[in-house]
C-alpha cells in the first residue's frame, strides 16, 4: 500500500499544507495516524490513466460538502490510501 498523508494545514482547504508519502513497509502492518475519527471517500474505480481524475472527483466532493456544512473537517491529518489491486479511498479527520 502507498499513503499520501496530508498535514500540518496552515488553515483550511485553501491554505498551505504538507504532504507525505509513505509505502507499507512490510506486509500485513498498516499505517495508523493517531486516534483521530475519519470519514471515508471510495474513490470511483478507473483504468489507471484515469484514477488521478477520480482522485480530483473526490476531492471535489469533499470540498464542496466541507462548503455546504455537511462535513466538519479537523485539520489534523487526513490521507489517500492506494492499495495494491487498484482500489482507492481517502480519509478525512473530522471532528
Amino acid at each position: 500500500m502507498i499513503y499520501a498523508v496530508y498535514h500540518e494545514y496552515e488553515s483550511d482547504f485553501t491554505g498551505d499544507y504538507t504532504l507525505s508519502i509513505s509505502a507499507e513497509s512490510f506486509e500485513g502492518k498498516e499505517i495508523h495516524l493517531d486516534d483521530e475519527t475519519c470519514e471515508i471517500f471510495p474513490v470511483e474505480p478507473a483504468p489507471s490513466h484515469l484514477s488521478k481524475q477520480n482522485v480530483f472527483n473526490t476531492w471535489q466532493k469533499i470540498w464542496s460538502l466541507e462548503k455546504e456544512g455537511k462535513l466538519n473537517r479537523r485539520y489534523q491529518k487526513d490521507f489517500e490510501k492506494y492499495e495494491q489491486g487498484g482500489s482507492i479511498a481517502i480519509y478525512i479527520s473530522v471532528k
